[in-house]
Parts: structure tokens; sequence; C-alpha cells
């Protein structure tokens, strides 16, 4: 090859990789926009349609860690766990100190019931003085030592992320499960009908409430909060279960 063809090699060269990068941009801001809307199907709960944005969004530009947290949310919602770990991992490599993604992770292993795996990830980020709901990744350490059965950690986690975010109705409940496991029923009570005060709304703790009464032999407490729970939403699982309990309890 003669220095002639070898100048205008390089020169078509430098020409492929200038057009290249001079792409990158668009297509970022293309895939941002599909991002965008598969975010809103996130949040609208429309977990197929965000899937199939966000998986074209990562044909366009895959190097987004915001995009990479959102395919593990995704993934997650569907129950794709193991893909969501990927995706999650791939958000933390491309940004180190993103600590939604850590939690994100966390949650996933929660769900997989991988309780050690999720403790490791979780203290990371909740030992990051920079993330702003640090209450989350605490609650999820305290879920994931209640699981373990380590009930008096288990409270100390959901008191810590109470101490962070007062009207966190989830630590309420876990510390309200905790003392429920080891029979300590008056607090149990206690720390459920602070829960229900703080989230009406709530069927899940109306129902465990009652559970608690039943428990203590308050037959009565336990009928109306049963009733309660049913006129929440008499359409769901829970309900069903309250309806059954209620009508035990009036023969």
């Amino acid at each position: 090859m003669n220095s002639s063809a070898r100048i205008l090699l390089v020169l078509l060269a430098a020409a492929l990789l200038a057009g290249c990068a001079s792409k990158t941009p668009m297509l970022k801001k293309q895939s941002e926009a599909q991002r965008n809307l598969g975010e809103a199907y996130l949040s609208q709960g429309d977990y197929t349609a965000a899937l199939k944005e966000l998986l074209e969004a990562e044909s366009l530009y895959a190097d987004d860690y915001l995009l990479q947290d959102d395919l593990g949310k995704a993934y997650t919602a569907k129950k794709r766990y193991e893909t969501a770990l990927i995706h999650f991992q791939r958000s933390i490599d491309l940004q180190p100190d993103y600590g939604p993604a850590k939690n994100n992770m966390g949650s996933a292993l929660l769900l997989m019931e991988r309780w050690d795996d999720a403790i490791e990830i979780l203290n990371q980020v909740s030992n990051n003085i920079l993330y702003a709901t640090p209450h989350y990744p605490v609650y999820n350490l305290g879920w994931a030592y209640y699981n373990k059965k380590m009930y008096a950690k288990a409270v100390g986690y959901f008191n810590k992320a109470l101490e962070i975010h007062p009207e966190f109705v989830l630590p309420m409940r876990g510390i309200a499960l905790c003392h429920m496991a080891e029979g300590r029923l008056a607090d149990a009570t206690h720390w459920f009908e602070k829960a229900v005060d703080t989230a009406p709304r709530f069927q899940q703790l109306h129902y465990e409430l009652a559970g608690a009464y039943l428990r203590s032999g308050s037959y009565e407490k336990a009928k109306t909060t049963l009733t309660a729970t049913i006129e929440i939403n008499d359409q769901t699982p829970i309900a069903a279960k309250a309806q059954r309990e209620l009508a035990a309890l009036s023969i």
C-alpha cells in the first residue's frame, strides 16, 4: 500500500469516528426521551409498557446509570429478579455513589430472600451521608434482620428509620411484627395502633391489628377492626380473609 492510500485510509477512519462522536449526543437525547416515557409508565404501574420504552432507550444509549436503575425497577416489578440485579449492578458500575440503585438492589435481594446479600449492599447506602432518603435502606435493613429472626437488631433499625422520618409507617409495622413474633402482644398492639393512626387507609395494618386483638382476647375490638378492614376495600384478598374471620367470631 503506497503512502497516498495510507493517508486516505487514515482520513476515512477519522471521518467515521467524527461521525460517530457527533451522533452520540443526539442518541443520548433520544434515549433520555424514551427513558422519561418509561419512567412515566413505571409511575403508573404499567410495567410492560415501561419495559418496552426502557429497552428502546437502552438500544439507543446504554451507558446511562438512571436508565439502568429504571430497567432494574421494571424487571423487579415483573418478578425477573436476576435480570433486575444485572441492571442495578450496571447502574452502580456507571455511578458508584448512586444510592437509589443500591437500595433498589437491596430491595430485590429481599424479595429473593437473600437476606445476607441484602444486608451487605444496604449497609453501603445506609452509611452514605449524602443519600437523600436514608430511612428507606435503614428500614430495609430492619426487614432483613426481621426475616433472619434477629428481632432486637431489626427493632433497632426500625427505630433508626423512625428517627429519620417519624411518620414513616412501615417501620412502625415492622416493630409491631417483631413484638408479635416475640409474644409481646401489648407492645405489638400499641405499634399497630400507632401505624393505623398514621396510615388509616393501609388495609393490611387494620387486618394485622385485628389479629393482635384476637391473640390478646379483645374480641370486640377485633370485630370492629375486621369490619374497618373490609370497609377500606371489600374486593381484596385481605378483605376476604377479614370477612371469614369476622363470620367465625359472630357464630
